[in-house]
């Protein structure tokens, strides 16, 4: 004689990424999404080869390669010079001195939830001179957000010589969330 079959669970539910919320809560309502017509949301158009497609030259990969490098650099000694790890003298000729001012103005030595660590970072250009940036990083037990702009500065003849961006390219804004 055999025993009766129990069903097995072998599906857990997922552990909570993201600490409890603090304060006031938004109740959640489902959101529908009516379409007028029957379309399925594809474009008809076509779209553009991006420098890392297929139709991208040479020049354009190499451009948005050595957009990455810098971008990478940069965010890092960013979120470095954001948690007071580092002087933001560090960051000139990297990044725009407005920017530099507000970053070394938003330092935080006493951060308690943890320093911060570059995960991810993706580059697009735009343009021979401009690339935007995208990625994530952690700090402590949160994955947050980065998004920026980097520009390849055209000369400027009152430097004298001097290059206006030392590694050729500037970031000229950024946004860490």
């Amino acid at each position: 004689m055999s025993t009766p079959h129990r069903p097995v669970r072998l599906l857990r539910p997922l552990p909570r990424f993201e600490p409890p919320p603090q304060g006031r809560t938004l109740r959640h309502r489902p959101h529908t999404v009516r379409r007028g017509t029957p379309h399925d949301g594809r474009s008809g158009r076509t779209t553009t080869t991006r420098a890392s497609g297929t139709g991208a030259t040479a020049a354009e990969r190499a451009a948005e390669t050595d957009a990455l490098r810098f971008a990478d650099r940069t965010i890092r000694l960013v979120l470095e010079v954001v948690d007071g790890r580092r002087p933001g003298a560090q960051l000139t000729g990297m990044v725009a001195p407005p920017l530099l001012t507000t970053l070394t103005a938003t330092r935080s030595p006493a951060n308690t939830s943890g320093s911060a660590a570059l995960i991810r970072l993706r580059v697009r250009t735009v343009d021979d001179r401009h690339a935007e940036l995208f990625g994530t990083y952690t700090r402590g037990t949160r994955v947050l957000a980065v998004a920026g702009r980097v520009t390849r500065p055209s000369a400027n003849p009152r430097t004298r010589g001097r290059p206006v961006a030392p590694h050729g390219w500037l970031l000229t804004s950024v946004w860490l969330g």
